[in-house]
């Protein structure tokens, strides 16, 4: 007999259709079942070729999973503005891109959404929470995962605000004296800079390097290395400078930069990259800090 819609868990109807594309059938394979074990369902399962007609095709706006795997070059860059424009329009979990980490510029050029989560060659455990996001129904009859997953969100977006008033309130206060002394940053204090940068990565040959997770400020220190060296930073250099996961990295440097810490610029030789650099407020609590710190290292 044919289950008759009172017959089936009013939180399986709840839950959006996910269509997932991705050239390795192996790896599709394993993603379903990931999403049938979410409490998803599958009602696409194609090669990344098929991605964009198939999206169209869709009568009610689906869950997507992107499974990237190489550069399809203008192909990839129409079906990914494509995604992060239905994205910001769905106001919630819309899609999860796995990028292998030789194309986080490529990706992170074109997606900005909040609709659309980026993971850097996921752990399990990653890839588990954005799949659980995605399938997630709507309230009440949400699950503690994505709950969860919305606190630490949550948690991030509030203490990256905190950071930010932070260096407000610093540059604010401190700008008067800075400016007073004969200590302001030139290109000759990139070194110092940097000395500061791998007194930070020595720690971790002595202790566990979870013990000194910061990505913030190991992103702030980088920036302001680059800054006066007149180097602009990418991506995926900046998630490598962060010194966490790289998908981890992602969430601070987008958090960052929908506070105004960091700034996003065009690459002026390829518009398939982006930039990432300190925002005004930014440079100028860097500037205090850094100030007061030379003072203090290199005492006149």
């Amino acid at each position: 007999m044919n289950a008759l819609p009172a017959d089936i868990p009013y939180h399986r109807l709840l839950s959006p259709a996910v269509l997932l594309f991705g050239d390795d059938a192996g790896r599709r394979l394993a993603l379903a079942e990931r999403v049938t074990q979410s409490g998803g369902r599958i009602v696409a399962n194609a090669p990344l070729a098929d991605a964009l007609p198939r999206i169209d095709r869709q009568v009610v706006t689906a869950g997507v999973i992107l499974d990237i795997a190489r550069d399809e070059g203008a192909a990839l860059d129409v079906l990914l503005a494509r995604l992060d424009a239905m994205g910001e329009a769905a106001g919630r979990p819309f899609a999860v891109l796995i990028v292998p980490l030789e194309l986080i510029d490529v990706v992170t050029a074109r997606v900005t959404s909040a609709g659309v989560r980026i993971l850097i060659a996921p752990r399990p455990e990653e890839l588990d929470q954005a799949i659980a996001e995605l399938t997630e129904p709507p309230s009440p009859w949400v699950e503690e995962g994505g709950a969860a997953s919305k606190r630490h969100l949550a948690e991030l977006s509030e203490e990256v605000g905190r950071i930010a008033r932070m260096l407000a309130s610093m540059s604010a206060d401190e700008a008067e004296r800075v400016a007073a002394e004969p200590r302001l940053l030139s290109s000759s204090d990139g070194p110092l800079v940097r000395a500061f940068i791998r007194l930070r990565r020595m720690r971790s040959q002595h202790f566990m390097p979870e013990l000194f997770a910061d990505p913030a400020w190991d992103i702030l220190l980088d920036l302001t290395a680059a800054r006066l060296e007149g180097r602009m930073v990418a991506v995926s250099s900046l998630c490598i400078a962060a010194a966490v996961p790289a998908t981890t990295a992602l969430r601070w440097i987008t958090q960052m930069t929908e506070q105004a810490i960091l700034e996003r610029k065009p690459d002026p030789s390829d518009g398939r990259r982006v930039f990432i650099a300190l925002g005004e407020q930014a440079i100028a609590g860097m500037d205090a800090y850094l100030a007061a710190a030379k003072a203090v290292v290199v005492p006149v």
